[in-house]
């Protein structure tokens, strides 16, 4: 009697399963859409609409978002970019957060340890500002962006990257990548509007796969940050340089001519 009583009950749970559009609960990013807007002296406005799924496993009091402030460039130098957000939301209305150090850059904690999100779908807004992205070419200049990071414990259903360039600029070529870090996956798509191109995925991205993505545009519309500020002098065999490095990993050398006096 008892085995055939499970046998009815799984019996019943298989059937449920199999119903179409039945799946267990599973936190999820739904929705990741990031809006880029390029100012001609190169600061990046960043806008990033995360929507999720929250079941209270990871996503007990918030989400964290790791933004790296730290890039090897390829004169092995380690380059620092500034990082500073603007503006925090979950589901239209202000949230708390904090700003962390982590061995690569910072992480946004946002939530409070004394608020549990409630379960279901949220929304979060994260508006951040960062300088020194761009990379200076011979024939353009170029954005590389990793639009979602790749430290998601969680599987992005869609991820979209609409970047607006500066006055002036058009764009001259681009390119797309997702995957894991370092991965030249194809599974996107662009749409090139001339002063503006937007990306979408054409597939989910599992944990820790992400979407980057490259844009080369118009060469001079954006200035070249400023050369005492941005450079490192290097003593060589051939005299003293200036080494100017961008986060794309592009560098630029010019030599350093004294003044007389």
């Amino acid at each position: 009697m008892i085995c055939a009583v499970r046998a009815v009950l799984l019996a019943a749970l298989f059937f449920v399963l199999a119903l179409p559009g039945f799946a267990l609960a599973q936190e999820r990013i739904t929705n990741f859409e990031s809006d880029v807007s390029i100012a001609a002296n190169g600061v990046l406005t960043v806008r990033e609409t995360i929507s999720v799924d929250a079941e209270n496993d990871r996503i007990v009091h918030g989400v964290f978002r790791d933004f790296p402030t730290l890039y090897p460039n390829r004169a092995g130098n380690r380059v620092r970019v500034p990082f500073d957000v603007v503006e925090v939301q979950r589901d239209g209305r202000p949230e708390p957060y904090t700003l962390e150090t982590i061995p690569n850059g910072k992480q946004v904690r946002i939530g409070s340890a004394d608020v549990t999100v409630p379960r279901g779908g949220h929304t979060y807004l994260i508006v951040y500002r960062t300088n020194r992205q761009i990379g200076f070419f011979d024939g353009h200049d170029e954005l590389y962006w990793n639009v979602t990071g790749n430290g998601w414990n969680f599987r992005i259903d869609r991820a979209s990257a609409v970047i607006h360039l500066p006055p002036g600029a058009v764009v001259k070529q681009y390119d797309f990548y997702t995957g894991p870090q370092g991965a030249q996956g194809k599974a996107a798509r662009a749409i090139d509007e001339g002063d503006t191109i937007r990306f979408f995925t054409t597939a989910p991205l599992t944990p820790h796969e992400g979407l980057t993505v490259a844009v080369g545009f118009t060469k001079g519309v954006v200035a070249p940050p400023a050369l005492l500020i941005t450079t490192w002098c290097v003593i060589s065999r051939r005299g003293i340089w200036f080494v100017q490095p961008s986060a794309s990993g592009e560098v630029r050398t010019m030599p350093f001519v004294p003044t007389a006096t």
